[in-house]
């Protein structure tokens, strides 16, 4: 694969390899921990014709929190085409134990990253989720954008692949009419937009980094719910986030409200396995 050179270009100095580790990969990417003369670097590989702008994505995201300066982010070096291969370059986080105020220290973070608005809901650009599309099109109204950007092109997607039936599909679109009134007025936050215990680190200090974001300014409810879909973070990080930016009154009711999008979303990603959940939670808030 040629890691030696694509390190190179990227740092723009000449890379001598002393070893490359595969760490894993999936149905997106391969991922290699990468030593070199002038540094250890992970490398995310993907085929160029999957999707060929998956990484500067990653990358322009990543920087866009870096850029930030709210929590700490992994540090994205570069991209690079190379024959077939799309290659994204990152520092490599050596992973050490949590900070006795791990979570304190993230709850807080996340609060001054959702404080950083925007005048539109949406994004510079469009991105992704995981593999799917991520739309961002600039809207004032947070129920359009989320109705119009989110909801409605996995509907799409989930009923074009038969992941849903019609059913299904009509008890969506009785969604869309309660989303004006279930969320409250706020302002856009900048989100990370896949806020999982999966894309938070521990680095060597201890500190919490910020990995594999789906960023865009939106309800900053969304990455409070995303917090809860695999696993809930433990209270003192939502302790913390109310101590600087505190949620509006019955926010955690509408936790399931929010991951109506996650579940729809997961389930075009991963399949039927998520069908029971969405279905079920539709018709509790649609009173069924």
């Amino acid at each position: 694969m040629n890691l030696d050179i694509v390190i190179s270009k990227v740092l723009g100095k000449t890379a001598h390899l002393y070893g490359v580790y595969h760490v894993g990969g999936g149905s997106i990417n391969q991922t290699y921990k990468v030593l070199t003369d002038v540094g250890t670097y992970f490398v995310k590989v993907n085929n160029i014709s999957t999707n060929p702008k998956f990484f500067e994505k990653e990358l322009s995201g990543l920087k866009f929190l870096k850029e930030a300066n709210c929590v700490n982010v992994v540090k994205a070096l570069g991209c690079f085409h190379l024959e077939q291969y799309n290659y994204l370059v990152l520092e490599w986080i050596e992973e050490g134990p949590m900070m006795n105020n791990y979570w304190e220290e993230l709850g807080e973070g996340l609060a001054k990253l959702h404080l950083k608005t925007n005048k539109y809901f949406g994004f510079s650009e469009d991105n992704y989720f995981s593999s799917l599309p991520q739309m961002n099109s600039k809207n004032s109204s947070w129920a359009d954008f989320y109705i119009d950007q989110r909801l409605e092109p996995l509907v799409k997607r989930a009923s074009d692949l038969a992941l849903i039936d019609s059913q299904i599909a009509k008890k969506l679109v009785e969604y869309y009419k309660l989303v004006e009134s279930v969320f409250p007025d706020e302002p856009p936050a900048l989100l990370h937009g896949d806020l999982w215990k999966g894309n938070v680190l521990a680095n060597e200090l201890g500190k919490p980094t910020l990995i594999d974001p789906a960023i865009y300014f939106g309800h900053r409810e969304m990455d409070i719910a995303m917090t809860q879909f695999v696993g809930k973070f433990p209270k003192e990080f939502y302790n913390a986030y109310q101590s600087i930016y505190p949620l509006k009154e019955d926010w955690e009711y509408r936790m399931d409200f929010c991951l109506i999008y996650y579940q729809l979303l997961h389930l075009n990603l991963f399949g039927n396995s998520y069908l029971n959940q969405l279905s079920g939670n539709l018709d509790r808030w649609l009173g069924i």
